[in-house]
């Protein structure tokens, strides 16, 4: 302590949730850096609504010119420690579509080899791919899993 006290320490507490999205988050960002445009974590510029009461909070939306050189998202990321969706995920990422004016997004979450999978939301032309990291792998193989997201990501979007 600042007075010269000793202070045992028995324990650590890591929350694991915000360690993988923020690992998600950067390395998605930096893997999309050579495309162009640009990233921003946790873009807290949007709200679902007109009167801005409800905050939108996307973990990446990543941005590109458009044909008139004005910045427009092209991607929204979010990232879930957990293996796989629920409804709940899939509400909160039709929302940052909608808001965003995307017809995709994509969830990305710790649930090993997975193929990446694409939920088509009913009357709203919006797809939902889900995208595995395999965290179970040596962490030197992590970043070109990461990289395999991303170009996922990339086809997914380019491909409009």
């Amino acid at each position: 302590m600042d007075d010269g006290t000793a202070v045992r320490v028995n324990g650590l507490l890591v929350e694991m949730w915000r360690v993988f999205e923020d690992f998600v988050t950067s390395a998605l960002a930096e893997a999309f850096r050579p495309h162009g445009g640009r990233s921003e974590l946790q873009d807290r510029r949007h709200h679902l609504d007109h009167g801005r009461r409800v905050l939108l909070k996307p973990d990446l939306v990543r941005y590109v010119l458009d044909s008139g050189g004005k910045e427009v998202p092209a991607a929204v990321v979010d990232s879930k420690y957990k293996i796989s969706a629920n409804s709940a995920d899939l509400y909160q990422m039709l929302a940052y579509c909608t808001a965003l004016g995307l017809d995709r997004g994509h969830l990305v979450y710790a649930e090993g080899s997975a193929e990446p999978y694409r939920h088509l939301v009913h009357g709203a032309a919006i797809g939902i791919t889900q995208h595995a990291i395999d965290l179970t792998l040596p962490p030197a193989r992590l970043p070109s899993t990461v990289e395999r997201v991303a170009g996922s990501i990339l086809r997914n979007d380019e491909g409009r």
